[in-house]
């Protein structure tokens, strides 16, 4: 239990001494390489990539997700609006990728949180049926969404949605040696004008192993990074493929884990997959 004396700030200041402040994994948005065919060659990885695991976001009418998960600690502690650990302990989700829609329906000890999305549009926030008009508020949840549409659709959602696309040193994910696309998303997630994603593509299996991506849709989280990492995947009967267990790491300005959730439910256009 954080004292009632230290305030959030002062807490975020003791962080910055106790906690690792620096990431061994490269930063979205650095400068990559000079390359004059990385365009295409990155572009190609991700198509490879979109079409092993099933372009689903150009594929599918509808994609319903349920998700369980649990936050860390210091997550509430340093972005509580963003987290809003009082309602985001599981969700329900439909996408509707034609229209560029999500709900979001999530629950926690406080109550029942809805979130709806369509396109660029601020997102429109209930907490028991109540409408919210906090602008954070709204931003916070414009991000969300966004960013858990990038999570769910992967590398056939980014091949529709960024460009300025390069490669990077090769790295690994437990022992998956995966390509490095980096790319820009313009607009970007939430009410952000543009971010910079880096896409782990295994070499072997053409999975998305994990995205690292800027947060620069609310002014708290401007300047930040983040990744998540995509395990224990399930093939459906028609062949598309989907995580269903994902752990997120704040990188930078300091390191430390922040969510860990798991795919427990999934419809492909009705049909139960999981």
């Amino acid at each position: 239990m954080l004292p009632f004396s230290l305030s959030r700030w002062a807490f975020i200041g003791l962080l910055l001494v106790t906690l690792p402040q620096c990431s061994s994994l490269p930063r979205p948005g650095a400068s990559p390489p000079a390359k004059a065919t990385s365009d295409h060659e990155a572009r190609a990885v991700l198509e490879r990539s979109a079409k092993t695991t099933g372009q689903a976001w150009q594929r599918y009418r509808t994609v319903e997700v349920s998700y369980q998960g649990q936050w860390s600690r210091l997550s509430p502690k340093i972005q509580p609006v963003l987290v809003d650990e009082r309602y985001r302990h599981a969700s329900e989700e439909i996408y509707t990728p034609g229209q560029k829609r999500v709900r979001q329906t999530h629950r926690g000890p406080a109550g029942m949180k809805t979130v709806l999305r369509q396109g660029r549009e601020p997102a429109v926030v209930t907490y028991n049926g109540q409408k919210s008009s906090d602008t954070e508020v709204i931003s916070a949840a414009g991000l969300v969404t966004d960013a858990y549409t990038l999570f769910l659709f992967g590398s056939s959602w980014l091949l529709e949605n960024a460009d300025a696309f390069s490669m990077l040193r090769a790295r690994a994910v437990e022992g998956d040696r995966c390509d490095l696309i980096h790319c820009e998303i313009r607009p970007g997630l939430g009410d952000s004008e543009s971010d910079f994603v880096i896409a782990w593509v295994s070499q072997k299996s053409g999975k998305l192993r994990r995205v690292q991506f800027s947060l620069n849709g609310l002014e708290s989280t401007r300047g930040a990074d983040a990744d998540v990492a995509f395990h224990d995947f399930i093939t459906a009967s028609d062949g598309s493929v989907w995580p269903t267990r994902f752990v997120e790491y704040v990188r930078r300005p300091f390191v430390f884990k922040a969510h860990e959730w798991q795919l427990v439910g999934l419809k492909l256009e009705g049909q139960r997959v999981r």
